[in-house]
């Protein structure tokens, strides 16, 4: 089918595509030329300067080879990355001065000033012009200062394009969608378009970025011109909370790149499947900055401070204890009466001081087991760590450090993302802010709806949060949810008996199936996600269950599926997954089957309720529930 757009808005985007591609091209070719006679020019002096005889001569080249190192056109003639997709938005004004009038300008994820000195396309991170893409619809009247000066006018277009590999596939005008389908142009009336619809395109189900997709609230998170202290945002599964802080930290490495390095910024995310899950967001939107989760941060957070590298090993029975908010003050008290030298005995002896014991075993059952345990690794010089240890042992090394910074672990960040806050203990909350330099910048995202872990008290959170009010806090709130559809966030407000969150998309699908007995469910389950691959072969669908051994069992009842991942690994490729509730936060799927929440594994209490929350907020389409026992509090 010919590809010719019968439509004329297409035609003369398409002719505007072409040109500039071929500005891009053109720049790219005479930066080139400029940047390999500068180095000809460089080479010369040198030969000249290794050829003289003369030191009065030798100087005088010196001097203008070090003079000309400073206009390197390499150093300021920066590549244009983004030809493939070059931008993703035009936005239109008519503006109240004459001199200015009538202009359109195209927002793209890097901006490109031509070779004749056009600036053909603005970064979108370039508030004072992206922000009338962002902030307005077609036809609003806009008033903003920009570069001192009041403007005023109209916003006389305003239209999102998808590009791909240098071809024109998609505009959204108004209310009209044109598309390339089929190999022909087609014209369909405008409808909601998610991140879903983008990861099924691209069939890769990894957090995308939403550049083309940001609304007004969520673009005023992003560029607040606020760097110091703790901008703390708030909301609901599937608001923004994460996308807004990645891109809210690729504006401030833009805006202040001297200070907002890669190497002085950080990403902790709540567990390694949402590390994976952002990490291409991240290396598009924040080149190398590390992405990490807080455990594998501490570790060389510890290495950095005390030349050791640490091993830790899983499993504690005290980990609720260890990750106790008092432990803070009593840290403190004891780096100032005692003194050791070795950082491991130093952790060892801080467990057997008294007031610790005491605030370890409340009623005193298992204080002298504990503390006979200590004795030998100390005796020892044990070097046994767990991974509840991690945070006692990173914030004693900080507390012990006399001579900061110290790189990647004490007053060194410019700034650090934590998500999901929630879940992080006093302590480690407290290590990672004095990680940060005297700034104390971070954005902390948090939602207590979505607090899962049994080992930290819920408390923590909130008396970090007042401690904070010492460095400056800015509170933000996301209070659109664009992830789940209008019945299934329903359901979830239903879960946490709290009021229904606004809900930015389209509706889905909520269903239920019952089966008479386990065998039942089996069957239904295996007929339901061979559906829903074989319908969608570029979607995700992920069957969720409770417990470890479930996972096994329903992997197994699946085999044989195309597109059924690994058992025990949960990748973003299209086909279908099995997985746990407690490895889901922060992630989504086109498709979630919640396997047998029943009211004996999901009980009625706040931590239980917030992980079926979760559980039914990962789907952004549909969401199927297979049950054959009595369902948990809120689902039925």
């Amino acid at each position: 089918m010919n590809e010719q757009p019968p439509f004329d808005i297409v035609l003369r985007e398409q002719q505007r595509l072409s040109e500039l591609l071929s500005s891009i091209e053109e720049t790219a070719r005479q930066n080139r030329t400029k940047i390999a006679n500068h180095e000809t020019y460089m080479a010369e002096l040198k030969k000249e300067r290794l050829d003289s005889v003369s030191w009065r001569e030798k100087n005088s080249l010196t001097e203008k080879l070090i003079e000309n190192d400073a206009f390197d056109p390499a150093k300021y003639l920066a590549s244009f990355q983004m030809t493939d997709s070059p931008y993703f938005g035009i936005v239109g004004i008519n503006d109240c001065d004459r001199r200015l009038g009538a202009r359109e300008y195209r927002i793209g994820k890097q901006g490109f000033v031509s070779h004749d000195n056009r600036a053909l396309v603005v970064d979108w991170r370039k508030a004072p012009i992206s922000r009338f893409f962002y902030d307005y619809e077609l036809g609003d009247e806009y008033c903003e200062t920009i570069q001192g000066k009041e403007r005023e006018g109209v916003i006389t277009r305003r239209d999102t394009v998808e590009i791909a590999k240098r071809r024109l596939r998609r505009m959204e005008c108004g209310d009209d969608v044109f598309e390339l389908a089929g190999g022909g142009w087609v014209k369909n009336p405008k409808q909601y378009h998610s991140t879903t619809d983008t990861k099924l395109a691209n069939q890769d189900h990894r957090m995308v970025d939403i550049v083309s997709l940001i609304s007004p609230d969520q673009f005023h998170m992003i560029t607040a011109e606020a760097t110091d202290g703790c901008t703390l945002i708030t909301g609901g599964a599937g608001s923004g909370k994460t996308v807004v802080s990645l891109h809210r930290l690729s504006c401030l490495q833009f805006n202040d790149p001297d200070r907002f390095t890669p190497e002085r910024c950080l990403v902790l995310m709540f567990n390694k499947v949402l590390r994976n899950y952002v990490r291409q967001t991240s290396a598009d939107l924040l080149g190398t900055t590390r992405v990490d989760t807080f455990s594998a941060w501490a570790l060389s957070a510890i290495t950095a401070l005390t030349g050791k590298v640490i091993k830790p090993v899983v499993g504690d029975a005290l980990t609720a204890r260890k990750k106790s908010s008092r432990l803070s003050a009593l840290l403190a008290r004891y780096v100032r009466e005692v003194q050791e030298v070795e950082p491991l005995q130093d952790l060892w002896r801080f467990y057997g001081q008294p007031y610790v014991l005491d605030a370890l075993f409340v009623d005193g059952t298992g204080r002298e087991e504990f503390l006979a345990d200590l004795r030998l690794r100390y005796s020892v010089r044990s070097q046994a760590v767990s991974f509840a240890d991690l945070s006692v042992l990173l914030r004693l090394c900080q507390l012990r450090e006399n001579e900061g910074p110290v790189r990647e672990a004490l007053d060194w960040y410019a700034h650090i993302i934590v998500d999901e806050g929630q879940d992080l203990s006093l302590l480690e909350l407290e290590a990672i802010l004095a990680a940060t330099d005297r700034h104390s910048s971070i954005t902390l995202s948090a939602d207590s709806r979505q607090k899962i872990l049994s080992w930290v008290d819920a408390a923590d959170f909130d008396l970090f949060r007042t401690n904070l009010k010492e460095v400056g806090v800015s509170n933000e709130t996301l209070s659109v949810s664009y992830r789940c559809p209008t019945e299934i966030m329903a359901l979830a407000a239903r879960i946490s008996n709290r009021d229904s969150e606004q809900v930015g998309r389209h509706s889905g699908a909520l269903e239920y199936h019952r089966a008479e007995d386990e065998e039942g469910a089996l069957a239904l389950l295996r007929r339901l996600v061979e559906q829903l691959t074989s319908e969608d072969r570029n979607s995700l669908t992920a069957v969720i269950c409770k417990k470890k051994s479930d996972e096994k069992m329903l992997h197994k009842a699946l085999a044989g599926i195309p597109g059924l991942h690994q058992q025990g690994e949960l990748t973003f490729e299209p086909g279908a997954l099995v997985t746990i509730a407690h490895q889901v936060k922060g992630v989504e799927f086109a498709n979630v089957i919640l396997y047998d929440p029943n009211s004996r594994n999901f009980r009625k209490s706040a931590l239980d309720r917030n992980l079926l929350y979760v559980c039914v907020t990962r789907a952004s389409r549909r969401l199927d529930i297979v049950y054959w026992r009595e369902l948990a509090a809120g689902l039925a």
